[in-house]
């Protein structure tokens, strides 16, 4: 019993409760997320982009499958995994003792962007894109949001990280 006292414990003080960084960008970001899917595939039918000819457009699309359309017959799956994700990543980070600001924002951006589009798959069975990039493929701001994170990531792990 004491074992899941101080797991308890621990969990109820971590930073991550504490967090204003957290729960700053979590709900910005899942709020913006669902809030331009939602405009999208309202008031857009599929396949539509405004404007129709430029480079940068917003198109609405529908993706079954991860980033840049991959895997689109493993719709569940990639449901589960997202999850796993998101619960993964929040239970780690609720373990580090005074994690750096990079890792914050990190974590932050990650929940968010799994959240974003773990709504989508539970009320669509889909992802709704809608940021339209040339010859990129067609995203949304919880894959953004995912990607930045990233970005940051390697970048801390690159260039910050190094014991000189």
């Amino acid at each position: 019993m004491k074992n899941y006292n101080s797991i308890w414990n621990k969990l109820i003080t971590s930073w991550l409760f504490k967090d204003k960084i957290f729960f700053t960008i979590v709900p910005l970001v899942f709020i913006l997320d669902q809030i331009t899917k939602y405009l999208v595939y309202s008031n857009m039918y599929l396949g539509e982009s405004i404007p129709a000819d430029t480079f940068i457009k917003i198109t609405y699309a529908r993706n079954t499958g991860a980033a840049f359309s991959l895997f689109t017959s493993y719709g569940n799956l990639l449901l589960y995994l997202s999850i796993m994700v998101a619960v993964f990543f929040t239970i780690y980070f609720i373990f580090i003792e005074k994690p750096k600001l990079i890792m914050r924002i990190f974590i932050s951006l990650v929940v968010a962007g799994a959240l974003g589009n773990i709504v989508d798959r539970i009320r669509f069975g889909y992802v709704n894109d809608l940021i339209d990039v040339g010859f990129w493929p067609i995203f949304n701001i919880a894959d953004s949001s995912i990607s930045i994170a990233i970005t940051l990531y390697i970048l801390d792990v690159l260039l910050f990280s190094r014991k000189k």
